[in-house]
């Protein structure tokens, strides 16, 4: 496991531990003496112990816990399971504040999920004063499209964004969200960043092959497919699967769909969350629009592993040099084609970054990130994201 040298100095500090035999150890150097913020990614069998709560609530008295289960814990180029990683920062130029909102607080009568309002609601809770990125954790079960739908009417890709959606390794049973003691499912974590000395950049890329034709949408409503060149979305998909088809919703995960960007013509990801026997229908992790055009995809190892390289490329500032500190969240698709070669990817961001860099993140069930030529924020899957700081 590569540490961090001795020598790194940077204005945002991090200090990185790990949660393992119920006792927090640190990881590299321990710069961040009063961190502001623990950002916590673990599994989330450790976080349902609260053990490791109040063990670092007694180191840090006064910084934000914020906890986000994982379908696979990043540090620096290594992927660990059954433990927590805490990345605690520490700066004396950026202040950062954490909101927890709940979704029950933003459901209409019949008690179902409004992500635009949680979204739009959230957007305007904000404190804009010199406010410069927004990192979103949110358990599963939100609409993240319709979500980042209403948070970007408000913001209007003047604030950088991104995130994720908690992972639950490969059960898919509950994720887990949190600030402070106050952790559980449908709950959205959102981290502002404030000041004029703090600068993001991002990188988003899957690296999966498309194949088939190019077919249009005729029927959908959010983030239900029901028509593609007006036949049943699902019937077409099967065809397309073969043998394959009698492994769904768990084949889906090799066959995600690529739909196009309407603004900047960039492939988006869109993966399957389950099929509707019923409807003929398939539930895609994000909404998607009447008419735009959608192809089939396919894993290919080594364009997977690129992908993950074009991600950290396009996060890293050449004329600043290495970050202070870089957050990979990749999807847990990735992990389950790459299998035993999923640290590949890692060392691929890695060997960008730099040695200097403090580098975490996790494993996630969907993705949130701006695009090249959009600012805005946007839902992806099967795709290793990053965001790099920089702190002048």
């Amino acid at each position: 496991m590569k540490k961090p040298p001795n020598s790194h100095q940077s204005l945002m500090n991090v200090t990185q531990l790990i949660w393992k035999d119920r006792q927090w150890n640190n990881f590299g150097d321990d710069t961040a003496k009063n961190p502001q913020i623990c950002l916590l990614f673990g599994t989330r069998e450790t976080l349902e112990d609260d053990a490791h709560y109040h063990a670092l609530r007694k180191k840090y008295p006064k910084a934000d816990i914020v906890s986000c289960s994982t379908a696979g814990n990043i540090i620096n180029d290594e992927l660990l399971d059954d433990v927590i990683i805490a990345n605690c920062i520490a700066s004396e130029k950026t202040t950062i504040k954490s909101r927890l909102l709940y979704f029950v607080d933003y459901c209409d009568k019949e008690n179902e999920i409004c992500g635009e309002n949680l979204g739009k609601s959230l957007a305007q809770q904000l404190d804009k004063e010199d406010l410069a990125y927004l990192l979103i954790l949110s358990s599963s079960n939100l609409n993240a499209g319709s979500f980042l739908n209403g948070l970007n009417n408000v913001l209007n890709g003047k604030v950088p964004v991104s995130g994720g959606v908690a992972g639950d390794n490969y059960k898919f049973e509950k994720t887990l969200v949190g600030l402070n003691e106050e952790i559980g499912e449908d709950r959205v974590v959102a981290i502002s960043f404030h000041g004029k000395s703090l600068e993001t950049y991002h990188g988003s890329k899957g690296g999966w092959d498309i194949f088939g034709p190019e077919r249009t949408i005729t029927k959908a409503k959010g983030n239900v497919l029901y028509e593609i060149d007006g036949k049943p979305a699902l019937d077409l998909y099967k065809k397309y699967l073969g043998e394959k088809s009698e492994e769904l919703p768990g084949a889906a995960l090799h066959f995600p769909f690529a739909v196009v960007d309407p603004k900047t013509n960039e492939f988006l990801v869109r993966g399957v969350q389950n099929i509707d026997a019923k409807t003929n229908s398939i539930i895609l992790f994000a909404d998607v629009e009447e008419g735009g055009s959608i192809q089939l995809m396919k894993a290919n190892f080594d364009r997977v592993i690129d992908g993950a390289h074009d991600a950290a490329e396009a996060s890293y500032q050449k004329e600043k040099g290495e970050p202070d500190f870089a957050i990979l969240i990749s999807c847990v698709a990735r992990r389950l084609v790459l299998n035993q070669l999923t640290e590949e990817e890692l060392a691929e961001a890695n060997n960008i970054l730099g040695e200097k860099t403090v580098i975490s993140g996790f494993y996630s069930y969907s993705e949130l990130s701006p695009i090249v030529g959009d600012d805005t924020c946007h839902v992806h899957n099967q795709t290793m994201t990053i965001t790099s700081f920089y702190e002048n």
